[in-house]
């Protein structure tokens, strides 16, 4: 195939492997919003002569960051980024409900709640007035599947009350964000297409990005207005001894024909 004059409008789509001897594939990612690689470098100068003119310059310490943008995301995503793997089981949830106080049909009071708290101890009811909870948390008696039996003087039958309880969930997800959990090394594949301006076709690129790893810091936001949270995630790259050079990848053009 001849080259070309390209023009670059086009998602990099990413295949992402665990780094290793054998890389094994963790995630395809083709459904970010946009991403750049970006190289920086240092630059010094030999001065010398009338005027203190440049002489002669010195490169180095050259560094290569490739940044993805995405409003979608996945817990693989945060898995990575806590440095810690995604736990699946079961596992005990918070929940709280505005519900309204029954008589358990013997002079006491109840209510009856969506899901099963874990037990007495963890489960809190309060008096529900004008929208916020009022008053000293009522006595819980007794806690039977998703019934729960109370004691509280300023509580009549007919009240709302706040109920603050923990249930257990038998399948979740999870991902634990610890003080020494930090992103490991992973290797990238991006795919990509350029606009050949004189052929008039697309030509297809791989950037082949050898050893590369998370920065830690990221944001995402919960709001209920304006755009969807954008998950910036910036990849520090690193250099592997390739055919005896030090290299932080490589770009491929090819004919896929």
């Amino acid at each position: 195939m001849d080259l070309g004059r390209y023009g670059s409008r086009e998602l990099l789509k990413l295949q992402i492997f665990d780094f290793g001897a054998t890389p094994t594939p963790r995630m395809y990612f083709d459904y970010s919003t946009g991403s750049s690689d970006e190289t920086a470098s240092d630059r010094v100068f030999a001065i010398g002569g009338s005027g203190g003119v440049r002489r002669i310059k010195f490169d180095g310490s050259k560094t290569k960051t490739l940044t993805v943008e995405t409003q979608i995301f996945t817990m693989d995503h945060l898995a990575m980024l806590a440095g810690n793997p995604i736990v699946s089981g079961e596992k005990d949830v918070y929940k709280t409900q505005i519900v309204t106080v029954e008589s358990d049909g013997s002079s006491g009071k109840q209510v009856t709640l969506d899901k099963s708290p874990v037990g007495a101890s963890l489960t809190f009811v309060y008096k529900f007035v004008n929208g916020v909870k009022t008053g000293s948390p009522a006595t819980i008696t007794s806690v039977t599947t998703n019934v729960v039996k109370f004691t509280a003087a300023d509580i009549a039958i007919g009240d709302e009350v706040e109920v603050y309880y923990k249930t257990t969930v038998a399948s979740t997800h999870s991902v634990n964000y610890t003080t020494k959990g930090f992103p490991g090394y992973v290797k990238l594949v991006g795919d990509s297409v350029y606009a050949d301006e004189v052929a008039g076709e697309l030509v297809p690129v791989q950037k082949v990005y050898h050893k590369a790893s998370l920065q830690p810091n990221y944001t995402v936001t919960h709001n209920a207005t304006g755009d969807p949270s954008v998950l910036t995630l910036v990849f520090d790259l690193f250099p592997i001894k390739v055919d005896g050079e030090d290299s932080y990848g490589e770009e491929i053009i090819y004919d896929e024909a």
